[in-house]
Parts: structure tokens; C-alpha cells; sequence
């Protein structure tokens, strides 16, 4: 469990975030369209994302600042659906737990776009917080979210806890599909599957040579 936040250190020009801007939607692009891809984020390290096996695989010492850096500096290459790491380096973990991870280090106290302070939310599946990041009434929130569908604007009053460490709560279950808002139907814009980076440079090089 990670160590209490000061969420008053955070900019609060915005209490929301583009999940476009970072790493959680270069991975769901990934699972929606059932690819299997290698994420190079430079000096931070890279991960292979096996979306048909549902496991990543993370050579990244430091995942935090992977997750939080922006989307842009990624060169995505797209593996075979065979594709299998052997390295002993490596250690296979479920895709949802890395959902659960980019989705909290992305969020920074703010709510994820497509989530909203008055959804009423139900908690689904209980997280696994020996393996999760959290926050140090991660658990009082999923025990609460799990026995009494709540609004987030409620629970973090009920809770007596900062708002900004239920929004990301929310924002991280909801990247891993841990919850469900009963009050609404799911905003779930459709994700254009990533394209080959390779063979596009490759034309763009062949274009600039006409």
C-alpha cells in the first residue's frame, strides 16, 4: 500500500484526465482489438502487452513515471498473436492489474474522463491489493462500494476521505473493469486498433522520396 498522498500539492486547474494522453489507452486500444504489441517508452523501459494471452510482461524499473508519462513519447511494434517472451526476466501478471496501475498513477487524484462525481458505483470484483498500488482507505472504499452501490460524491463524505483519493479509487477500478456505474449506461467510445509504426515509416520515407 502506498504511502498517504498530500493531494493539496496537485495542480487544480482540473479535476479530470484524457485517458488518450497516457499509457491506459495504448493498452486498451491494444485488448479492444485483440493485439498483441510492445510499448518502448524510452529510458523508462517497456512493456510487452500479450492481449491473447490477457498478461503484460514489464522490464520498466520505475512503472510509476511510465504510466504517467504522456502517450506521444511511446514507440508501439506490433508482435504476433503467437508471440511468446521467454525471458526469465520477465515475469507474466494479469493485463487487469496493469490497468488498475496506469489508470491510479494517470489519475493523480482527478477522475477519468467518462467518470463522473455522481455516478452511483458498484464494486464488482474485489481488488487484489497486495499486488495493486493504493491509497490508505483503498480498502474502506471497495468494503463500502461492495456492500452499498454509492455515489463517489457520497462516499468520499461518508468516508470522511479527500475527494480527490476516492476520484482515484474510481478512476484505477474503473480502468480494470473492477466496477460498474448502475446508475448510467458505460461511455465506451470504440478504440481504432494501433497501426504497424514500422511499415508506416517505411511509406512515409518512399512518399518523401517521390
Amino acid at each position: 500500500m502506498m504511502a498517504a498522498h498530500n493531494y493539496k500539492d496537485l495542480d487544480s486547474g482540473s479535476d479530470t484526465f484524457s485517458p488518450a494522453s497516457y499509457l491506459i489507452n495504448t493498452i486498451k486500444r491494444a485488448i479492444s482489438n485483440s493485439q498483441n504489441i510492445k510499448i518502448d517508452g524510452g529510458a523508462l523501459g517497456e512493456i510487452v502487452v500479450l492481449s491473447s494471452e490477457g498478461e503484460y510482461f514489464c522490464s520498466s524499473g520505475n512503472l510509476e513515471e511510465l504510466c504517467k508519462a504522456n502517450a506521444s513519447k511511446f514507440k508501439i511494434t506490433i508482435l504476433d498473436k503467437s508471440f511468446r517472451n521467454h525471458d526469465t526476466n520477465y515475469v507474466g501478471r494479469n493485463i487487469d492489474e496493469l490497468m488498475w496501475t496506469a489508470g491510479f498513477y494517470a489519475s493523480e487524484g482527478r477522475l477519468m474522463e467518462g467518470c463522473y462525481r455522481d455516478d452511483v458505483v458498484e464494486m464488482v470484483f474485489w481488488p487484489n491489493f497486495t499486488r495493486l498500488p493504493s491509497t490508505p482507505n483503498s480498502m474502506r472504499l471497495a468494503a463500502l462500494l461492495s456492500s452499498h452501490p454509492t455515489s463517489i460524491a457520497l462516499a468520499h463524505r461518508f468516508l470522511r476521505i479527500e475527494k480527490e483519493e476516492a476520484y482515484q479509487f474510481y478512476s484505477a477500478a474503473r480502468c480494470a473493469g473492477l466496477v460498474r456505474a448502475v446508475n448510467r449506461a458505460p461511455e465506451e467510445p470504440p478504440l481504432k486498433p494501433h497501426r504497424n509504426q514500422a511499415l508506416l515509416g517505411l511509406l512515409l520515407n518512399k512518399i518523401a522520396r517521390i
